[in-house]
């Protein structure tokens, strides 16, 4: 897609073609208010389907999941009322969450930035190291041993870095 934006508009092209597609003029109207409904109906359909993995996650660590109720739960746990309800307000609460992440961080870069360098730094490099050094630590090789803690010390200045980076200002970031 940024191909065919670069090709579209060269050097003009701004961080989304759609932006373009609105301020050139040499296109008819009727394009624009497509491309404007088209643009509105993406959150509408595409925020369920990001939220479910998260709401499917907050319903099983509450014990709201349907699977997890069987007769002798419903008997002594809540009442089928109260788990909708409570299902309810998860749905809304993560989509309000949501919603805050997407007005304190507006560009969509730094959030990936934050979730390159922090998340997936943490989850796949640090916490396994660190895992497997604390399983395994006596039993394997000096070498294995050091190379590790480089790779977990590295990776964790790495992800501090990146993160750090993620906040700062474009003015600090593109300062000619």
């Amino acid at each position: 897609m940024a191909i065919v934006g670069w090709l579209m508009f060269g050097d003009g092209v701004l961080d989304e073609i759609t932006a373009n597609v609105l301020l050139t003029t040499e296109y008819p109207q009727a394009l624009s208010i497509c491309v404007i409904v088209l643009i509105a109906i993406i959150p509408i359909t595409k925020v369920p389907l990001n939220c479910r993995p998260l709401v499917a996650t907050v319903e099983v660590l509450c014990g709201l999941e349907p699977r997890h109720n069987t007769m002798s739960d419903r008997r002594e746990g809540l009442t089928e009322t109260l788990r909708r309800s409570l299902q309810a307000t998860i749905r809304i609460f993560v989509v309000v969450v949501i919603v805050v992440m997407a007005i304190v961080f507006p560009s969509f870069d730094k959030i990936m930035a934050l979730m390159g360098s922090a998340l997936c730094f943490t989850i796949c490099i640090i916490l396994p190291l660190a895992f497997y050094l604390k399983i395994f630590g006596k039993e394997i090789g000096m070498g294995e041993r050091i190379l590790d803690w480089f790779l977990l010390v590295t990776s964790s200045v790495m992800a501090i870095t990146g993160t750090a980076w993620a906040f700062l200002p474009e003015g600090m970031i593109f300062a000619n």
